[in-house]
């Protein structure tokens, strides 16, 4: 049986409130504390959901609640500050960090060292990966149904670090986590856009390559039909793949056209929210106790950083 588990959410927003649904589908976990500098936000939390402790600070938290497994969903700039506080708490475990894991790789590199040094697993909240048509079309190209994976055709919008860090993960996901040879990126940036605290551009592409024949091609902000972090294309020596969270469509020499690949889902089955924030709490919490790393730790996420940054620093060098 599996042991109770104390958690906490720091950032009191409407993305704490997705982790705060996967927790209630445990029965194993208690949330017992968040924290929030405002107060409004923390009483907020503390109403709703009947959490007991509420606190401005992360060291008052750390201190009074003793977490074993802390959500981080403040603003990306935060979040390897937040996560090295945390980290150094000698109650905490684990940590799930949100999405994007950071902007930078001294950041993102700086959250991996500081959790293995302190002996905490750090999850990052890539939860599509948790959904029924992307762990389907892993195990489908895991048995060879579209032959040596060639290509993936990405296209998202509302910026590299919002969208597209779900999409590249996803796609890497499917295709075994490889990483990155080479990458070649075109950024625009016009206007002053924002995407949180974060400065990020008005477009871009990029490609990327891995091991072999393997090629990635992302658009964002370029066109908006069927932009969307869960959908994409991949193309393989032997068929193809149509692939969303909650529906997959598999082409190949078995198939009479594009098949749709039953999922198991019935109606009003989401797509994304409390069920896959309750599925990546459940593995990371099998990380603690048996040591089997997530699908979703830092440092498979860190490969994804670094495929983001590769396409700026691209676009800044021009090559």
């Amino acid at each position: 049986m599996s042991n109770q588990y104390k958690a906490a959410i720091v950032g009191c927003g409407s993305i704490g409130q997705a982790h705060m649904q996967g927790y209630e589908r445990l029965d194993n976990v208690d949330v017992v504390a968040v924290v929030d500098p405002l107060e409004a936000a923390r009483n907020m939390y503390m109403t709703e959901y009947g959490i007991p402790q509420g606190y401005a600070t992360v060291a008052e938290m750390l201190e009074k609640a003793e977490p074993d497994i802390v959500s981080v969903c403040v603003w990306h700039l935060l979040h390897d500050t937040v996560t090295a506080e945390v980290a150094a708490g000698p109650s905490v475990k684990g940590i799930i960090c949100e999405k994007p894991m950071a902007i930078g790789m001294g950041r993102a590199d700086a959250m991996v060292d500081v959790c293995e040094a302190n002996d905490v697993k750090l999850a990052i909240s890539h939860q599509r990966r948790f959904t029924p048509g992307w762990e389907k079309a892993k195990e489908l190209v895991e048995d060879g149904k579209i032959g040596i994976p060639l290509r993936a055709d990405l296209r998202v919008k509302e910026g590299l670090a919002n969208w597209g860090t779900h999409s590249i993960d996803g796609a890497r996901y499917i295709l075994g986590d490889p990483v990155a040879e080479w990458v070649m990126g075109a950024v625009e940036r016009r206007t002053n856009k924002f995407e949180r605290d974060t400065a990020i551009e008005d477009a871009c592409m990029g490609l990327i390559h891995f091991g072999g024949s393997l090629q990635f091609f992302i658009q964002s902000d370029l066109w908006d039909r069927n932009s969307d972090a869960g959908k994409f294309f991949i193309r393989g020596t032997e068929g193809m793949l149509h692939v969303t969270e909650t529906v997959l469509k598999l082409f190949n020499a078995e198939t009479d056209g594009w098949e749709s690949i039953d999922l198991g889902l019935k109606e009003g089955d989401q797509a994304i929210g409390g069920n896959t924030n309750g599925a990546q709490t459940t593995e990371l919490i099998e990380w603690i106790e048996t040591g089997k790393e997530s699908r979703g730790s830092g440092r498979i996420a860190r490969d994804t950083v670094e495929v983001m940054m590769a396409m700026y620093e691209s676009a800044r060098h021009n090559k």
